[in-house]
């Protein structure tokens, strides 16, 4: 299993990172700091201090800097062309700070109802980044991309393999807005499907993907 990196801004010591997903539960964050952790899928254990958290969080780009150059034409994308836009994702800094607010305030309603905070998944995320770019492009909304198909086989493209035992592998929240983070997280909040792929007791993963006109892409895996 894949260590984990846990980011819990504001804490004034300096954590070891390194827990699995099984032990996040016995890390014993309390009060207001449940409402700050962020959890990154990560190879190796790392040191990070409580400035270092925040300014990993304030540098991210915002959403308006984060949209790629590479226009997903109304094709199947090629292989070539799937490696340069992976490659930009990460040119352009990553995950955007409007993704970040998204998993964080997702993580809010799942501790608070008693779950395991999520860990950002880097396969999700980029395939999260790429559907919304895609209903940008194309002009259209809905979890079937019209040359992608379902968002299982959108996640499989970028290297996210099916380990759930449900029929998809990989759950998606899709919304039209990027007015602010608080508005979608609020409205799938609002619908009864949308909660229960936030509150999905199973699932362990996130990726996040928003884009200017193309809106807000979550994927959920485990």
């Amino acid at each position: 299993m894949k260590k984990q990196r846990i980011l819990a801004i504001g804490l004034a010591a300096v954590l070891t990172i390194g827990a699995s997903v099984t032990a996040l539960a016995d890390v014993g964050l309390a009060g207001d700091c449940l409402e700050k952790v962020i959890v990154i899928c990560q190879d190796e254990p790392t040191l990070l201090t409580a400035d270092q958290l925040s300014e990993l969080a304030g540098t991210a780009p915002d959403i308006t800097d984060t949209r790629s150059a590479v226009i997903l034409a109304d094709r199947h994308i090629t292989a070539a062309e799937l490696t340069a836009w992976s490659e930009e994702y990460r040119t352009l800094g990553g995950i955007n700070a409007f993704e970040f607010e998204v998993i964080r305030l997702i993580n809010i309603e799942r501790m608070a109802a008693g779950l395991l905070p999520l860990a950002i998944n880097p396969q999700l995320s980029i395939a999260a980044r790429f559907h919304s770019q895609e209903m940008a492009d194309l002009r259209f909304f809905g979890h079937r991309s019209p040359y992608h198909g379902r968002g299982f086989y959108r996640a499989e493209m970028f290297g996210h393999e099916n380990i759930q035992e449900h029929a998809w592998g990989v759950r998606e929240n899709i919304a039209g807005s990027t007015r602010s983070p608080q508005e979608v997280v609020a409205a799938w909040m609002n619908s009864p499907a949308h909660r229960d792929a936030i509150l999905g007791n199973d699932y362990r993963t996130i990726g996040v993907g928003a884009v200017q006109r193309g809106g807000t892409t979550a994927k959920f895996g485990s």
